[in-house]
């Protein structure tokens, strides 16, 4: 028998072995890098969703404490002639204070710069040193940005090398030191400001007592009018949230945000420039006295601690906010985009926190 050889049974050529093999190490390739940009995109998630963990907690605290301001305002009697026996009216006051401004005109010593806004007030936080199960009791509170060396905030054990970083500050003095209320009993006229309106960076002197007039208690006794124990400096309050924080920007309003042509009105009636202050007694603001805003915008801007390290120089504060920005609440959009683009060219991972906070106990009017 004669074997015949079918060539149309034969196998792969080597040519066409070394296509297909080009072909799946091309696939397997694509596949590989995909995968990679899979990870890649998971741990940069994990990772952002971890550096950012403080600051959300933080922005979470701060909201909540500012949404329970409160001035506890009421309507006194008005008597222009006290001779003629006859009332004229009445006029809103309160004994407390709300009061929002730039941070960089406080000085808060113990080595910290701030920047950006600062919002202080008063609000039911029941904190105290000295009492228990009060937790009604009224607070001063306020919120800033500072930059500056950690060496007072970290245990003394630890000798490492100072870090200089911006910090969101919270000034939390007890209720006990509740400066707002120094100005003793005497009752306020219509207009008449606060004889003390510094509660939030008060300085107190060496006689143990925050007065002008200055006399110390018999021992044993409290404080006489004019009086208020000594409970430290304004630094002595301030305590670290969370760090690599570089901007707060509070912009209290009296009405939401409204469209109109498809562009978002941003600008704030009641603070235009960003400042608000409820004692102030100037004619533009006469109407909104001693109120808190039933409305405040808060935004935070956070970095991770990997663009913080890159543009640490030593007690240096970095340059990571441009000029001019949030100066007004007309371009409070197109700044926050600036700053956005200007961290993105410096290849500063952030992200930008933002909420409308609103104040259970504004009952707000526009009447005076």
């Amino acid at each position: 028998m004669i074997a015949v050889y079918n060539k149309t049974k034969g196998g792969f050529s080597l040519i066409e072995m070394m296509v297909a093999m080009t072909i799946l190490s091309g696939l397997m390739l694509i596949l590989t890098m995909l995968l990679d940009q899979v990870q890649e995109s998971w741990r940069n998630s994990e990772s952002r969703i971890g550096q950012f963990r403080e600051a959300r907690v933080a922005f979470d605290v701060l909201t909540k404490n500012l949404s329970q301001a409160s001035l506890n305002t009421y309507y006194d009697l008005k008597d222009e002639d006290p001779k003629d026996g006859i009332i004229d009216g009445y006029f809103r006051t309160s004994e407390l204070q709300f009061v929002n401004l730039r941070a960089d005109s406080l000085d808060v010593g113990g080595g910290q710069t701030p920047v950006g806004h600062g919002v202080f007030f008063q609000a039911p936080l029941g904190f105290s040193n000295g009492y228990r199960n009060l937790n009604n009791i009224f607070n001063g509170r306020g919120y800033l940005v500072t930059f500056g060396g950690d060496r007072k905030y970290r245990p003394e054990w630890i000798q490492s090398a100072e870090r200089y970083r911006f910090r969101l500050m919270e000034f939390r003095p007890p209720a006990e030191g509740n400066q707002v209320f120094a100005d003793g009993g005497r009752e306020r006229l219509d207009g008449e400001p606060q004889d003390f309106t510094s509660w939030y960076k008060q300085k107190t002197n060496v006689s143990g007592f925050a007065s002008e007039v200055d006399s110390k208690a018999p021992e044993g006794e409290p404080p006489t009018q004019g009086q208020v124990p000594q409970q430290g400096e304004f630094e002595d309050h301030l305590n670290p949230l969370a760090e690599n924080i570089i901007l707060l920007v509070v912009s209290p309003r009296d009405t939401l945000e409204s469209s109109s042509g498809g562009r978002k009105d941003t600008a704030s009636t009641i603070a235009p420039n960003y400042s608000y202050d409820s004692n102030d007694t100037s004619d533009n603001f006469t109407q909104f006295a001693q109120q808190v805003p039933p409305l405040v915008r808060v935004t935070m801007v956070a970095i991770d601690e990997g663009s913080a390290v890159r543009n640490e120089d030593g007690s240096q504060m970095p340059n990571m906010i441009p000029d001019g920005l949030f100066r007004s609440t007309t371009s409070y959009e197109k700044d926050v985009q600036e700053l956005s683009e200007f961290l993105n060219e410096e290849r500063i991972n952030h992200k930008v926190f933002s909420s409308m906070v609103m104040l259970r106990s504004a009952k707000w009017s526009d009447n005076s």
